[in-house]
């Protein structure tokens, strides 16, 4: 199963073994070349050190400042939908779910992509849940830009990319100077404001040994009452009301709010540099998952994350560097879903399920790089420790706990990589990126990855990547250590997913206003970790036994094992325009994913479109700025457990946006967005917790706001 990844390996590798062969390259450091494609254009996500996209051993799509401000994206599920090149979200009321080039996976919760805020890995280590939402970023307004990477790019980061890189890069004091304040009003009680106050400046008493320092300092609030719903009534055979209806659906009011505060820092001092963040996001579920009671504003989720992360990067020599990190971060999750179960506890109308966790992660980076001529060495090591805490039970509607319902778990994790990088340039033309990496996790096992990149440039404007690269994702703790014996068990001999990609990716400058890009690709995903249900004693995996000793207890249970292989192909295209007025981007993908799982063939990914389209259009004039962003979302098979029911997506979905700048007191910004301007009804598939089988995407809403410079 494994040749064809050995073929394509060694095919790499005979024509850089020819390229060798040919004439010596010249003497300079290709990382300073001045005439380069997109030579304004930077990306860190991949190499951890700024290149440019023609040189980085990725595919990669970068979403400026200028384009966020243009378009009004509002979130990095925004960016996906509307700026990327096969990378998706499908929203749930409850989070957007990440999906990319025909990889989508129900419940996943964003656990095979890697989500960074300056390069600060954004997953938490309970479940490897990353948000592109509101509940561990920051607004854009913040931000410089956004890097999007596709494919198992994290050779440097250890793991957990399996889809991607989604590295989101703040301003700072130099870019976002002063005091700012945003406030912004709009449709279903939504309302936000953001502060901020950013400085720079230089030290020292010797002009030619100044040094420099910079702080950004930001804290705001959003609120929003979301939208009222009115869904098709459905007979779900189960109670979903105080009453013992079985009717899911009809009308429902103030279920699908939101509430998210932050406080963000950012500071550097020379070689030293603070970043911190804090934070939560609480949010209803007004479609009343897992079973729960409908429309009573009960169902709420709280995702909390605060962090910080201390750094010194110091150049010892010329073309030596090192870099040296420190992070502690804190990850809060709590949920209560209310049922109607006069069953279960006799004399009670129901009760809330109450779950809680608390997650802390310790850890450090050392890195080295060496560059010399056309050589630039990356070397390092990082390490994590990792304590996780999980309480739930059941709480009666009087806020008493019903006996026997607690349950507590404690455990702990580790994680570890040592990663390697070596780039070369051995004509003016080429340039050969290999790299690898050995990491150990618990749970999971020791994993060694490779990765090797052939980029050739026959012109300054044109830029064709080889690529190859594995990539891995650990069982998260909660996979392989979580049990409660009544619907989950544990499995200690839970491995680790693996996949491996190969793609040919090609970077044009066309014109000075026109560039292009594009890519195929094929990956295989093994490995792949899904929660299985017991059917007889010998499904059990890892030695697991109920509490009277035998496997047979466990029979019905749900365990999470290494039950299936995903194989995807695909192609993706963009093109951009720019001109001093005239702005405009388009994207289209088409990608292919099949599952294959024990005794069956492969069959399609349940919520996966083969098809995606973006593009956007904007013209500015003095002090306007018009623009219209769109995104087409093919048809998605729906949950198979539905039975033989018509598709979820293909739908278009439209934001407009207006911006005027002008000046009062202080210079202001003054924005109306539409969101949704057509009022599209599309509906994305839902996984198997809910009761239908899609799910209608939001409604249109107007919001109106200003932008103040102080």
């Amino acid at each position: 199963m494994r040749c064809p990844d050995r073929r394509a390996a060694s095919a790499a590798l005979a024509a850089l073994l020819a390229v060798f062969g040919a004439r010596a390259a010249h003497a300079q450091d290709f990382f300073e070349q001045g005439k380069d494609y997109f030579k304004s254009e930077t990306i860190e996500g991949v190499s951890k050190h700024a290149e440019a996209p023609t040189e980085t051993p990725a595919t990669v799509t970068l979403v400026t400042r200028d384009e966020i401000e243009r378009y009004g994206f509002r979130t990095v599920a925004d960016v996906l939908n509307f700026a990327s090149m096969g990378d998706f979200s499908l929203g749930d009321r409850r989070y957007d779910l990440a999906g990319s080039r025909g990889l989508f996976l129900f419940e996943d919760f964003n656990t095979r992509i890697l989500v960074m805020l300056n390069g600060h890995s954004m997953n938490e280590p309970w479940s490897n849940f990353a948000d592109i939402g509101r509940a561990m970023l920051l607004p854009l307004d913040l931000v410089e830009r956004i890097e999007i990477v596709y494919g198992p790019s994290s050779l440097l980061y250890g793991g957990y990319s399996l889809y991607g890189i989604v590295n989101v890069i703040t301003r700072n004091g130099s870019s976002m100077p002063g005091g700012r304040v945003r406030v912004t009003g709009g449709s279903w009680g939504t309302g936000e404001g953001v502060a901020s106050w950013g400085a720079s400046g230089t030290y020292g008493s010797d002009p030619l040994m100044s040094r420099e320092w910079n702080v950004l300092a930001a804290a705001g609030y959003y609120r929003s009452d979301g939208e009222d719903l009115d869904l098709p009534r459905v007979d779900v055979g189960y109670p979903v009301d105080l009453q013992g209806g079985t009717i899911w659906g009809g009308p429902q009011s103030g279920t699908d709010f939101e509430r998210a505060p932050f406080f963000f820092v950012q500071a550097r001092r020379g070689d030293f540099s603070l970043m911190g963040r804090a934070g939560y996001r609480k949010r209803g579920t007004p479609f009343a998952p897992y079973g729960a009671m409908y429309g009573t504003g009960d169902q709420t989720l709280r995702d909390e994350k605060e962090f910080v992360d201390v750094r010194w990067d110091h150049a010892m020599s010329s073309g030596l560097s090192l870099s040296a990190r420190a992070f502690y971060d804190v990850y809060h999750y709590h949920e209560v879903d209310p049922y109607a179960d006069a069953v279960t506890y006799p004399g009670q109308a129901g009760y809330l399920f109450d779950l809680r966790t608390r997650d802390h992660d310790v850890g450090g980076e050392v890195r080295l790089t060496y560059r010399r001529g056309t050589h630039f060495l990356t070397g390092g090591g990082e390490y994590r420790y990792r304590s996780l805490g999980q309480e739930s039970g059941n709480v009666f509607f009087d806020g008493a706990a019903a006996p026997g319902s607690g349950i507590r778990q404690d455990v702990q994790g580790r994680f570890g990589v040592l990663y390697a990088q070596e780039e070369w340039r051995p004509l003016d033309q080429l340039s050969l990126v290999l790299g690898g990496n050995w990491a150990h996790t618990e749970p999971g096992s020791s994993k060694a990855q490779p990765r090797v990149a052939v980029v050739y440039k026959p012109m300054p404007t044109l830029s064709i990547k080889g690529l190859y690269g594995r990539g891995f994702r650990p069982p998260s703790i909660f996979e392989a250590s979580y049990g409660d014996y009544q619907s989950q068990i544990p499995n200690p001999d839970l491995a680790s997913e693996e996949i491996s990609s190969a793609e040919l990716s090609i970077l044009w400058k066309a014109t000075p206003r026109i560039a292009a890009q594009a890519y195929g690709f094929h990956s295989r995903l093994d490995g792949l970790i899904r929660g299985v249900t017991i059917e007889s004693p010998s499904d059990v995996e890892g030695g697991v036994v109920g509490a009277g000793g035998t496997a047979e207890e466990l029979v019905g249970l749900l365990q999470y094992q290494s039950a299936g292989d995903v194989r995807s192909s695909g192609a993706g295209a963009s093109v951009r325009f720019q001109s001093r007025r005239w702005h405009a981007y388009g994207n289209l993908a088409y990608a292919s994913a099949r599952l294959s799982t024990r005794g069956s063939t492969g069959v399609r990914l349940s919520g996966s479109p083969h098809w995606l389209a973006s593009g956007g259009l904007s013209f500015s004039s003095r002090d306007w700025t018009a623009s219209i962003g769109a995104h087409y979302v093919g048809e998605e098979p729906l949950d198979p457990s539905r039975g033989r029911l018509g598709p979820a997506g293909d739908f278009v979905e439209a934001n407009l946006r207006g911006l005027y700048r002008t000046r009062l007191f202080y210079p202001v910004t003054l924005h109306l967005d539409v969101l949704n301007l057509f009022g599209s009804a599309g509906t994305v598939a839902a996984s198997p917790v809910y009761a239908v089988p899609s799910l209608p995407i939001e409604g249109r809403r107007i919001l109106l706001g200003a932008d103040v410079r102080f």
